[in-house]
């Protein structure tokens, strides 16, 4: 009797524990999509896109958002192991480390060239232009966003 206690209470736990975990994914979620729809409004004014230049940027710039986030989890994931190294790793696994990392960033950079010249394909560069300098913009907008929310739950 005690074991199926211990089994049904066992059970409750691993319950609400993933029912906080699929409500935290889905606050992480929902907090992404604004992000995102916000990045678009945002993009879309500064570059002042006609429709038919939108109908052609957007997928090929989501792609690009998509691939860069993938690069740039993993790269997350090689700077915790650079972080987290030690003067124990040999020379061998350093260098691994080392090597992985400058090919992470050689592929980020390979990306960025990519969708260069297929945004060239699509807008006139000096919307190009326009959006490398608004991506830059949004993205201290948002620091200043986050800062000014953090200083307000300080208080």
């Amino acid at each position: 009797m005690k074991k199926i206690f211990a089994f049904i209470i066992f059970n409750l736990f691993l319950v609400s524990q993933n029912n906080t975990w699929a409500q935290d994914n889905k606050e992480h979620e929902d907090r992404w999509e604004k992000y995102r729809s916000e990045k678009v409004a945002f993009l879309t004014n500064k570059l002042d896109l006609t429709p038919h230049e939108a109908e052609i940027f957007w997928p090929v710039y989501n792609e690009l958002d998509k691939a860069r986030s993938e690069v740039q989890r993993d790269r997350r994931g090689l700077e915790r192991q650079v972080r987290d190294a030690t003067e124990q790793l040999s020379n061998k696994e350093a260098t691994k480390l080392t090597r992985e990392y400058a090919s992470n960033l050689e592929k980020e950079a390979a990306l960025n060239t990519k969708y260069n010249e297929k945004f060239l394909e699509i807008l006139p560069p000096q919307k190009v232009l326009l959006l490398y300098k608004a991506e830059g913009e949004f993205r201290m907008y948002m620091f200043r966003k986050f800062r000014e929310h953090r200083d307000q739950n300080d208080n």
